[in-house]
């Protein structure tokens, strides 16, 4: 924990209010908002420039994208082509990425109880399958209305929102220049995100912004959309990471939209932030371990194939996970997989409960989900 007592020139967090940052955190009164900043690549580096070595996106004869926009934006050579980048998109966050999900794994335990991220991923949903805490997510997607149901998200069940579309609904995700007007256009109508929510968006006091997108001209667009800029909330306070070198743009961000900056990064800020919740004993305990889970017994790929045919994946899941439990560590690279299914089902779960999800994509879906699992199973058999 570095020492919050040096000088401020030298500790800019010592500057950060964390008395008053705590207390909206407990009153459930701060949003969270991740960018792909916040993100590490797997082996380093920027997700954004190892998503486009992923996507080969700058290579002139990539056979689906015509251009990579220095803005993030996609060209493709068809439309239909989405579908296919979408899932090499989902192929690159399925991965692990062991220092992002380091730094998740603090923000789970962290009392937020809504936090926006404006990449199309879910690995921080992941995060908290894997280390079993309860959440709630939801997605923007144009081409459905804002479920009508709302549950009011907390410190014990938070909301995970995908602003920007999801990976598991391909149509979902703001990819070209195409994708983000059509945005702009179905959340000024009130589609897509629900009023409620917005609610609670613009009843919070204060918004912690980590990794985003600043220099990028969409993006004080998207913090109009959300009725962030001064006009509308006089009294949030906002706190972001890192300056700009561009002083005109820091005025603007700081005068405008009153966001107060502070230069350190990602890392630092949420091992502070998670240090100060410990201290006050505000950080939410994992639930234990399942008993039932361990005294699960082994199955064989016959009694995996019959139990998934019965329909109970959710069940077979459970066996799968404690199968895998008993082989570590030489099952550890089947893991992440398990988690990644288990957070896919997971999510499929919620769409369904919610109604956000058609009858008919529901049962592709499903099927898609009992496909990996029998893959899984098979290679877990075979340790």
């Amino acid at each position: 924990m570095p020492d919050t007592t040096q000088n401020n020139t030298i500790n800019p967090l010592a500057n950060v209010d964390w008395e008053d940052l705590l207390d909206t955190l407990e009153a459930e009164k701060c949003v969270l908002f991740l960018g792909s900043g916040a993100f590490e690549a797997p082996g380093g580096g920027s997700i954004e420039t190892a998503l486009r070595d992923w996507l080969e996106a700058d290579e002139p004869d990539n056979p689906h994208i015509r251009l990579y926009n220095p803005d993030g934006f996609l060209l493709f050579r068809k439309n239909r082509f989405k579908r296919k980048v979408t899932a090499q998109i989902k192929d690159f966050y399925n991965q692990a990425f062991p220092d992002t999900e380091a730094l998740f794994r603090q923000l789970a335990e962290t009392p937020f109880s809504i936090i926006v991220t404006l990449t199309p991923d879910n690995l921080l949903a992941r995060t908290f399958d894997a280390q079993g805490f309860d959440y709630q997510s939801d997605f923007y997607f144009r081409h459905r209305k804002a479920p009508e149901v709302f549950e009011r998200p907390t410190k014990e069940k938070p909301l995970i929102y995908n602003l920007l579309g999801n990976i598991e609904e391909p149509e979902s995700i703001v990819l070209t220049h195409s994708d983000f007007f059509d945005y702009l256009e179905s959340v000024f109508k009130s589609n897509s995100m629900n009023a409620d929510l917005k609610e609670e968006l613009e009843a919070a006091e204060r918004y912690i912004f980590l990794g985003l997108p600043y220099e990028k001209w969409y993006f004080q667009l998207l913090l109009r959309v959300l009725s962030m800029h001064s006009d509308k909330l006089k009294e949030v306070e906002r706190l972001a990471l890192r300056e700009f070198e561009d002083p005109r743009l820091h005025a603007l961000y700081t005068e405008e939209f009153k966001i107060e900056f502070f230069p350190f990064d990602v890392k630092l800020f949420v091992r502070e932030l998670h240090g100060k919740c410990a201290d006050a004993g505000l950080l939410k305990k994992a639930p234990p371990p399942d008993p039932a889970l361990a005294n699960l017994p082994d199955l064989n790929l016959a009694q995996f194939q019959a139990l998934i045919a019965k329909a109970d994946t959710e069940e077979a899941l459970r066996h799968l996970k404690a199968y895998l439990d008993r082989r570590k560590p030489r099952s550890l690279p089947l893991i992440n997989d398990w988690i990644v299914l288990q957070n896919r089902y997971n999510l499929l779960r919620q769409r369904e409960s919610r109604g956000t999800i058609l009858p008919q994509d529901l049962s592709v879906e499903n099927n898609q989900v009992v496909e990996q699992l029998l893959e899984l199973v098979s290679r877990a058999i075979g340790l």
